[in-house]
């Protein structure tokens, strides 16, 4: 009997290891077809397992040992954890003693990748609770980062600062926010006067409704009424479908109407009448809307000077304009040139450009000396420009766009060649033609005290035709 016993126990312990070996065996096949990094360890850091998925997230060649988590990344896991279990609103005792899961997310570098991945942890214990250990699931997130990165690209570059006037046009922005005052907002193309607009939105009581944005300028003459008070079925040919318009749509939110001063003066009444009274009618429509928006508008022409010549209304104005903000160039905060290259770089970083960015020297004078016509928004585009011409990561002068780069060549009319003075009565048309465009040239960059830029706007013209006249002329040096 013994005998058959023992057999019996020997062919029962076989059977288990065989069930054990062939479960483990699943198991692996299982999480093997998850998509995300899974790693099993000791309390101490030491890997028993990792799926396939681990060595792809973190760049790791086949040759490469994986015993410890810092073999992963360089990750001081200790000093992670706890800034986790903090941010979770626990402490680190707390939190690694509990069963709770700690979450946090963090860039590496994947080889030439940067990665953005989110971990989780837990612990599980044995029945006893004598043996632990960590399961750690690792979920790569670069693909959502980077989405979020691009779409929220410039939303906030405007109001990256350290200019004394700008911060009190910041803060005049909170202080306003509150109330429901029409505020109008001056200055030049690409200074961030959207960013101040969704600044204001976003500190004022109505921040939980949309903030509708229309750009004046790019919408054609012919739908604009349409546009901003929406159309019934059948108001006109293709309206197959009611619309509600922008006006309608800012109910109880924000309505910012960037580049006002591109209205025609047909429309500019019933925009003023629509304000003033905070009703209107659609097209096609007898039926009165009432709508209740905080207005905001901004253009980058001086609206006082198209008064004057009779292109824009003095009582719009004086109705959109119960607070006036001029938004300063970016010539004139030159020192926030260098925190909006930083954020640019970053911002390109996070959309999945390399991390190894660097400015040399030159560059860093060429951006400072630049004065930036196109103020931030030609920044942005000054540097993802730079970036991806650049070398090996390294951004010099050649890697800037071309109007830059002509620029940075000569900044100061003193440094002009002579301009050579032909006899009287012995120059051909050719030559006095000449000679009038150079003093027609010298002239305009004299005004421009230097600047390619504003002498190219004297002249009407663009920096890169001002800089073909200069070499015609005998100009650029």
């Amino acid at each position: 009997m013994i005998d058959v016993l023992a057999a019996a126990t020997s062919r029962n312990t076989r059977s288990t290891v065989d069930f054990l070996t062939t479960t483990h065996e699943v198991l692996e096949s299982i999480i093997d077809q998850i998509n995300d990094g899974i790693v099993i360890t000791s309390p101490e850091g030491t890997i028993s397992y990792y799926n396939h998925v681990i060595r792809d997230l973190f760049g790791l060649g086949e040759d490469q040992p994986i015993k410890q988590l810092k073999d992963l990344c360089k990750i001081n896991w200790s000093k992670r954890l706890a800034r986790a279990a903090i941010d979770s609103g626990g402490d680190y005792g707390t939190a690694i003693a509990s069963d709770r899961a700690i979450h946090f997310e963090e860039k590496i570098h994947a080889g030439d990748t940067i990665r953005f991945l989110q971990f989780t942890i837990k612990r599980l214990f044995s029945q006893n609770r004598q043996h632990e250990i960590r399961v750690i699931v690792i979920r790569d997130i670069s693909a959502k980062r980077r989405l979020e990165a691009t779409l929220q690209s410039g939303g906030t570059c405007g109001l990256i600062t350290g200019s004394p006037e700008m911060l009190k046009v910041l803060e005049r922005a909170r202080q306003i926010a509150a109330s429901d005052a029409s505020i109008m907002l001056q200055g030049e193309s690409g200074t961030g006067k959207s960013c101040v607009a969704r600044l204001i939105h976003e500190h004022s009581p109505r921040h939980g409704y949309p903030l509708v944005e229309v750009n004046c300028a790019a919408v054609p003459e012919t739908l604009m009424e349409s546009e901003f008070f929406g159309h019934a079925k059948g108001a006109f040919t293709g309206a197959h479908d009611q619309r509600q318009g922008k006006f309608q749509a800012a109910d109880h939110g924000t309505l910012f109407l960037d580049e006002i001063g591109e209205l025609p003066l047909h429309l500019q009444a019933k925009i003023l009448h629509a304000i003033e009274d905070r009703r209107f009618q659609m097209l096609g429509s007898n039926e009165t809307l009432n709508v209740n928006f905080r207005l905001i508008s901004a253009s980058n022409v001086n609206l006082r000077e198209a008064i004057d010549s009779n292109q824009f209304r003095a009582d719009l104005y004086y109705r959109i304009a119960v607070i006036p903000m001029n938004i300063p160039p970016l010539r004139e905060r030159i020192g926030d040139v260098p925190l909006l290259v930083n954020h640019f770089c970053d911002d390109l970083v996070a959309r999945g450009h390399k991390d190894n960015i660097r400015i040399t020297k030159g560059a860093w004078q060429t951006l400072l000396n630049y004065p930036w016509p196109g103020n931030i928004r030609e920044l942005n585009n000054a540097i993802e420009y730079g970036v991806i011409c650049s070398d090996e990561g390294v951004v010099d002068v050649d890697s800037l766009p071309q109007d830059i780069r002509l620029y940075s060549r000569d900044t100061m009319v003193g440094k002009l060649p002579a301009v050579p003075v032909a006899p009287a009565g012995d120059s051909p048309a050719g030559d006095a033609e000449l000679r009038s465009q150079q003093l027609e040239l010298i002239e305009a960059l004299e005004k421009a005290h230097g600047s390619k830029a504003l002498a190219a706007q004297i002249l009407g013209i663009d920096r890169t035709t001002l800089w073909r006249r200069m070499q015609k002329a005998g100009l650029a040096g």
